[in-house]
């Protein structure tokens, strides 16, 4: 892999959701909920299909139990790498999360982000986006029925609003979405119950903070229009989201030259 070093970005699920990263099941339900305000989205999963995951953790585009096989093996090296990381952290003078992480440097922005806070760091590994099946929703959720959703214009108050948009929506479009969703999610629940006795990934599960990361969208309705089964409540997606938190390195610790001449100077007094 390459020796580029990731600039390090804070997360922030309360933005404009124009703006938002669609990297996890709970991402992709929060614009689904916001879909009438939001612009004309880029899929985010894209530049997987410009460039293939890494061998490390490269999923099988395929239907059925091939896919969670796969997936369960490339998540356990993810968490094992981050059950590695607290060790090794201190090891670089600027950490590189393409090496590391056995990634290519392209794909490790959208995949692994990494915050130094004052005393610790926090990492983030967003393992929804290793599966074919989340991207093959989120890209068809961006590319098709976004448009299609924004051209039938609902809601649809009367047979009056109507018009071959809204008939292809209702009867085309929305369908093929639900379908998409449903296969993915049921990809993410199997491939979480058959990691549930990895220990590794236990240690480093983080849906829950990601799930908190996405809460303010299911404060305010949802869009209307759309199919029941696009807008479940948020404690029941499931993700595959990992995260780890550890000591920041003292030597890299803000204001410690600072800190230790202070203690020093008042042991002197």
């Amino acid at each position: 892999m390459s020796k580029t070093t990731v600039t390090f970005e804070r997360r922030d699920g309360a933005q404009n959701m124009s703006m938002a990263a669609v990297r996890s099941v709970p991402a992709l339900a929060a614009r689904m909920r916001q879909i009438d305000r939001c612009v004309l989205p880029a899929s985010f999963t894209e530049i997987f299909r410009t460039r293939s995951l890494s061998p490390a953790y490269l999923v099988q585009n395929r239907t059925g139990p091939r896919e969670v096989q796969t997936a369960v093996t490339a998540i356990s090296q993810a968490a094992d790498k981050l059950r590695r990381l607290a060790r090794a952290y201190g090891e670089w003078k600027a950490f590189d999360i393409p090496a590391f992480f056995d990634l290519w440097p392209e794909h490790a922005p959208c995949l692994v982000d990494v915050e130094e806070r004052v005393s610790t760091v926090n990492v983030t590994f967003f393992a929804d986006l290793l599966l074919p099946s989340f991207h093959r929703a989120e890209q068809y959720w961006a590319q098709e029925f976004f448009p299609a959703y924004q051209t039938a214009r609902p809601p649809f108050h009367s047979s009056a609003d109507s018009s071959s948009f809204t008939a292809h929506f209702i009867e085309f479009e929305q369908p093929k979405m639900r379908a998409y969703w449903e296969k993915m999610l049921a990809v993410v629940f199997e491939t979480r119950n058959a990691l549930w006795n990895d220990i590794d990934f236990l240690a480093a599960t983080a849906g829950g903070e990601e799930k908190a990361s996405w809460q303010w969208a299911w404060r305010v309705p949802a869009s209307p229009g759309l199919d029941e089964c696009l807008l479940p409540p948020l404690d029941q997606l499931p993700t595959l989201t990992l995260g780890v938190e550890f000591p920041l390195p003292a030597s890299r610790q803000p204001g410690r030259v600072r800190r230790l001449r202070r203690t020093w100077e008042s042991r002197r007094v």
